[in-house]
């Protein structure tokens, strides 16, 4: 994927002179999506290494296109499709909220002093209220920053995760409780790149329940596999959870991957061909569901591959490649299939058994692509 460096100053610079001068830039002029049809919402690099907010239709062409203060990272959609939030990479230190399908920007959002995003956030059942999973820099903790859609998006709360390094963030079905994925990773935006704590991670996921902000239940894998990192999350229609997660390991060890935390709290980490997890390179960096709920996609950059499994049994479907793949969400018009995208360009159509159909638009064959894309 492109190059991971953050000058945080530029960073800061950038927010304020992007401010709300946006407010008024629509996606690309003469292409408006209409409201009902589908998009897929990512943020990428153009070949001067610009940072944009992108969103595309199904033959790959451009319907909104906003330049970002930095690098962005996850896409958190409201419930009724009309707002997206493009979170910035970790350490974030903004977010915009775009108006979906004009790409009208409706706010800009910074965390607190001494605070920074992790990359993720979700909206409440309701639409009211957007989580952000965020670092306490000082404090060493994982918080869920808790902003008010309804007003600008004010930080209105915090909730401690139970962990370091919150990255991905899920509502459970029900709407009364999130997953969180505590990547157990220390980090410092005056160390950048660096992991501080690889000798005594301590991954987990965390059920916090919205009303009250507390933690309902925590797990944890067992000890021997403390340096895997959980990372994303996806969830089925059967009400479980699957991680994908990263390993921080020695390079020759054989570890999975990926995992289901079923309804009942059981865990299952999932078992695949050995040949097609060494594929995978100890990295997973993004993962999908389908849209019917019934598979889900994790993808490797490093491995330049993408793997499926099943959440009813955890049966491994199959891999496909794209270079540099990371980006994966699900097709709404076919089960089972889903849009994954590189950071060499490249945008495919893909499922476990077929061979994928590349995209053909300049924007496919050209946008280098970051970690996350959203369906809209």
């Amino acid at each position: 994927m492109p190059s991971m460096a953050i000058e945080m100053t530029r960073v800061t610079r950038r927010i304020v002179s992007l401010g709300l001068a946006a407010t008024g830039l629509l996606g690309l002029s003469g292409r408006r999506a209409r409201a009902s049809a589908p998009l897929w919402f990512g943020t990428r690099l153009d070949a001067g290494q610009a940072a944009f907010a992108t969103a595309f239709d199904s033959d790959g062409r451009a319907a909104i296109d906003l330049p970002l203060p930095a690098r962005g990272h996850g896409i958190a959609i409201a419930p009724d499709r009309r707002v997206a939030v493009v979170m910035g990479r970790r350490p974030g230190l903004f977010a915009l909220a775009v108006e979906v399908p004009s790409g009208r920007v409706l706010a800009q959002v910074a965390p607190p002093e001494g605070r920074h995003f992790c990359g993720h956030a979700v909206f409440s059942a309701d639409g009211r209220l957007l989580l952000a999973t965020e670092t306490d820099w000082e404090g060493e903790r994982g918080l869920i920053g808790v902003y008010d859609a309804a007003a600008g998006f004010a930080r209105i709360a915090e909730w401690d995760t139970g962990g370091l390094d919150p990255h991905d963030v899920r509502l459970l079905p029900g709407g009364g409780r999130i997953v969180v994925a505590n990547g157990g990773i220390l980090t410092h935006p005056d160390a950048p790149g660096a992991k501080l704590n690889l000798a005594e991670m301590d991954s987990s996921l965390a059920i916090i329940d919205i009303g009250t902000g507390e933690i309902a239940r925590q797990l944890r894998l067992s000890p021997e596999l403390f340096q895997l990192s959980i990372r994303h999350l996806v969830i089925g229609a059967d009400g479980g959870v699957g991680f994908v997660m990263q390993y921080e390991g020695p390079a020759g060890d054989a570890v999975p991957l990926a995992g289901l935390l079923r309804t009942d709290g059981t865990v299952t980490l999932l078992d695949m061909p050995r040949e097609r997890l060494s594929d995978l390179r100890h990295y997973c960096g993004s993962a999908a569901s389908d849209v019917s709920g019934t598979i889900f996609g994790m993808t490797s950059p490093r491995g330049g591959q993408a793997a499926f499994f099943r959440f009813a049994d955890g049966a491994y479907l199959g891999s496909r490649p794209l270079s540099d793949v990371c980006p994966i969400a699900a097709d709404p018009a076919r089960p089972g299939h889903f849009y994954m995208a590189g950071g060499h360009g490249g945008i495919e159509r893909v499922s476990p058994g077929e061979t994928g159909t590349q995209l053909a638009s300049p924007l496919a064959r050209g946008a280098l692509w970051d970690n996350h894309m959203a369906l809209v």
